[in-house]
């Protein structure tokens, strides 16, 4: 009980659930293990993460506490350390490293009852999903679906979090649940180690809906706590999206003081994801920075982004492809052969092959090859 006082210490918790667990004579019944575990946050990494240059250590602490706090409180939580590692691989923009560990992580949470931990999974799914081909695990039509199963408001909000976050990355504000869209997180109960991160998502829909004053306004408070709680990674989002508001306001000096202090804070630790997520916004202040490995890679993974979010402006006809379906839909419509497309993606013609079925199956174009192909550039041709 005592360790929760210090909840995201890794260490100090750590050496109170040994203490614990080594005394164990019989399962421990003090905690629920279905109930929450990251007090209302959609991310394990954002709460864990306390100071630059710890990345590494805080995950091999995690790694070596879990084991005991899972022993005291009968598997409660469990997964958390799989999560906080693939969250901090894709923050690296190591995205196949944490492809695998969100995999391993949904295999440990599946059945298990850990819908909180669920939830952090899905978090990193949908912002995965912009940026590879790997496609979410549940829509959130269906993830909501199964939540009000549990008539719990805390997986809700933790949805809506999600939602917003993602959202608002993608400019697709009035898909924003109305609890971020229309700012009314105070008229919900939060949890205060959660309350960080759910603000800092607040001030991303403030960005997107262009209320870069609000952004500025909101922020200093904010960090503020982020200092007091010892979250190293909401202030690094905290600063970027202050310093994406200045540049929208003109005020180039200020802007590029907060980015400095925002890249200060995340080269230690290679994080890059939280920059590539806002580079839009970035991208003028970027180019007149001293080039950096940090700062190359930002940029390198900033332009592939726009490059795929303008390959995925498609009409509704081919919403039902994934990225990689609509790219030899756009290829097929240029006339390329199967082997001309297997070589410019780097496929065996026989996947190819299997691509384009699956294409025409789930698009229900039947016939022959001649008259598919006659129809599926029609479509395409509807895009402009």
């Amino acid at each position: 009980i005592m360790s929760f006082l210090c909840y995201n210490d890794i260490s100090a918790m750590s050496r109170l659930h040994r203490s614990a667990s080594a005394q164990m004579s019989r399962p421990a019944i003090s905690i629920q293990s279905s109930g929450g575990w990251t007090f209302g946050s959609p991310s394990v990494l954002m709460m864990f993460h306390r100071a630059p240059g710890a990345m590494e250590s805080e995950l091999a602490e995690m790694d070596e506490c879990m084991p005991h706090y899972y022993k005291v409180t009968n598997h409660h939580g469990q997964g958390a350390e799989t999560i906080m590692r693939a969250e901090a691989l894709f923050c690296q923009g190591r995205f196949t490293d944490a492809h695998i560990e969100l995999e391993r992580a949904y295999a440990q949470v599946k059945d298990n009852g850990q819908i909180n931990m669920a939830l952090c999974c899905d978090f990193l799914s949908r912002r995965l999903s912009l940026h590879t081909d790997v496609e979410q695990r549940y829509t959130f039509e269906e993830r909501y679906a199964a939540l009000l199963r549990y008539h719990d408001a805390s997986w809700i909000n933790l949805w809506s979090a999600t939602s917003a976050y993602y959202h608002a990355l993608r400019g697709e504000t009035d898909k924003i649940p109305e609890i971020f869209s229309l700012h009314r997180l105070s008229d919900i109960n939060m949890l205060a180690p959660g309350k960080p991160m759910m603000e800092m998502i607040e001030n991303q829909v403030y960005l997107a809906q262009g209320a870069n004053a609000k952004v500025i306004g909101h922020s200093a408070q904010l960090l503020a706590v982020c200092e007091a709680m010892h979250y190293a990674l909401v202030a690094l989002h905290v600063r970027i999206q202050t310093a994406a508001a200045y540049e929208h306001l003109g005020k180039r000096e200020e802007a590029r003081a907060w980015l400095g202090k925002a890249l200060s804070g995340a080269a230690p630790d290679g994080l890059v994801m939280p920059f590539v997520e806002n580079y839009a916004h970035l991208k003028p202040l970027l180019a007149q920075e001293r080039k950096t490995d940090l700062i190359a890679k930002i940029t390198e993974l900033g332009e592939g982004a726009g490059a795929r979010n303008a390959a995925s402006a498609r009409p509704a006809v081919f919403d039902a492809l994934t990225p990689r379906e609509f790219e030899i839909v756009e290829l097929m419509a240029q006339r390329l052969s199967n082997r001309e497309i297997a070589e410019k993606l780097y496929l065996s013609e026989g996947s190819v092959k299997q691509y384009v079925n699956q294409i025409y199956s789930k698009l229900h174009m039947e016939g022959d090859t001649r008259t598919k192909r006659k129809r599926l550039a029609e479509l395409f041709g509807q895009k402009t």
